[in-house]
């Protein structure tokens, strides 16, 4: 016999399980944007409230290259950048004919090597200036970074060297042995053995 509670459950319309609006809304409150993954220098300088691209203009990351304006999605599209205008200083313009043989080579020689020397050194101050103080950051990090120097684990040198015992160099005999239950092949057998010191380090030489 049904009690009350489960008369009125049955009569009425209402139900307690949320609707798919609310489900839509609870599966986005519960997304969390990625974390951004960096120097710390880079994570204390973005700002959530903009887009990658200002992002990027606001910490002088954006390439030098002239992008165009209107750029299709399709991956096919062919880009064309830009002409420069003109011939720069140093720099020639190569001329060819129909059938793409090189006919003449234009150089400009109006101005002189000093002069030169000196706009390259004008250019060299102004992006000297035109870089933040985060891009100074991240080529000192760049500069002074090293590589991780990786280690093998006890449990692994300990398999290693029984391997090395059994097989000494045969890396393909290595990789046939029942203590393989990893089923390494012989040339990551071979690294790992090299990474944990070598044949003569695991035999204890």
């Amino acid at each position: 016999m049904a009690n009350p509670r489960q008369r009125n459950k049955a009569r009425s319309s209402k139900t307690h399980k949320p609707s798919l609006n609310q489900k839509r809304r609870m599966r986005q409150a519960k997304r969390k944007p990625p974390a951004l993954k960096g120097p710390l220098v880079l994570q204390e300088g973005w700002d959530k409230t903009k887009t990658v691209f200002q992002n990027y203009a606001a910490l002088g990351l954006l390439p030098t290259i002239p992008l165009p304006s209107n750029v299709s999605r399709s991956h096919k599209a062919q880009v064309s950048l830009p002409a420069p205008e003109g011939v720069k200083v140093g720099f020639g313009r190569i001329v060819r004919d129909e059938e793409g043989n090189v006919v003449d080579i234009i150089i400009d020689e109006d101005e002189n090597e000093d002069q030169s020397e000196k706009m390259d050194e004008d250019e060299i101050i102004k992006e000297g200036e035109a870089e933040t103080k985060l891009m100074k950051e991240l080529q000192r990090i760049a500069s002074t970074s090293k590589p991780v120097k990786r280690h093998t684990s006890t449990s692994e040198h300990a398999w290693l060297s029984s391997l090395v015992s059994k097989h000494g160099e045969d890396y393909t005999s290595m990789s046939k042995d029942k203590e393989n239950v990893w089923q390494k092949t012989p040339g990551e057998l071979k690294r790992m053995v090299k990474k944990a010191g070598g044949v003569e380090g695991l035999r204890g030489v």
